[in-house]
C-alpha cells in the first residue's frame, strides 16, 4: 500500500508542552457553536514536504535520503500569522526564508538519492505553518464566530516564539487516531550555527 509521508519539523517538548496549554485556554474560551478537533501534543509539527505515493519497502530509502536535514542547525521558528486553511487553523511560522532553503535542499537530496522516484509535492507554493485545530462544522459558524474562534488562537500565539532542534519524517495515521501521526524516523538538528 502507498502511503503520503511527511518531512517536519518538530517544536521542543517544553514547546508543545506549552502550546498544548495554549490550546486548552483556546477550548475553555470558545463558542460551544464550534466543532474543533485540537491537534493532539505529538502532532505538533511544521511540514516542510509531502512525498506522495511512497512504497512502504522504501520508507527506509526516503528516510536515508533526507538524513541530511541532521546537518541544519536548531532554530527560533516564530508565529508570523494566524489563520483558516479550509477547516484548518493554523500559525503560519517563520522564517519563511530559512525554511524555504530546509524545503529545497532536501527535496533536491530526495530526488537524487532515490532517482527521481520521489520528491516533495510542488504543486502548490511552499506555506510553513502548524495546524493548532480543525473545525468540523465550520459551514454553520457565522463569520462573526469564525472571527472570534481565531482571536482566541491570536491571543494565545501573537507573537510567540520557540525552538526546533528536531526534525521528523512521518505519516499520518487512519482516520479517527489520536495522535494522527506516527514518527517513520526522527533527525536531530545538529549543524553548527
Amino acid at each position: 500500500m502507498n502511503t503520503t509521508l511527511f518531512l517536519a519539523l518538530l517544536p521542543s517538548h517544553d514547546n508543545r508542552r506549552i502550546m498544548t496549554e495554549k490550546i486548552l485556554s483556546c477550548e475553555t474560551k470558545r463558542s460551544p457553536l464550534a466543532r474543533i478537533q485540537w491537534s493532539h501534543t505529538n502532532d505538533l509539527h511544521i511540514i516542510l514536504g509531502a512525498i506522495n505515493n511512497v512504497r512502504e519497502n522504501d520508507f527506509r530509502n526516503v528516510a536515508l535520503a533526507l538524513n541530511m536535514v541532521s546537518q541544519s542547525s536548531p532554530l527560533m521558528a516564530n508565529v508570523e500569522e494566524i489563520g483558516g486553511f479550509g477547516n484548518a487553523i493554523v500559525l503560519k511560522i517563520g522564517p519563511h526564508q530559512q525554511l524555504l532553503n530546509i524545503h529545497k535542499k532536501m527535496n533536491q537530496k530526495l530526488i537524487q538519492t532515490t532517482q527521481n522516484l520521489y520528491q516533495f509535492d510542488t504543486r502548490n507554493r511552499f506555506l510553513p505553518q502548524l495546524v493548532v485545530g480543525r473545525v468540523h462544522n465550520l459551514q454553520v459558524l457565522n463569520q462573526q464566530h469564525k472571527q472570534q474562534l481565531l482571536g482566541l488562537v491570536e491571543e494565545q500565539f501573537r507573537g510567540y516564539s520557540f525552538l526546533i532542534q528536531q526534525a521528523a519524517l512521518v505519516r499520518k495515521l487512519p482516520e479517527k487516531s489520536y495522535p494522527a501521526y506516527q514518527s517513520v524516523q526522527l533527525y536531530t538538528l545538529a549543524g553548527s550555527k
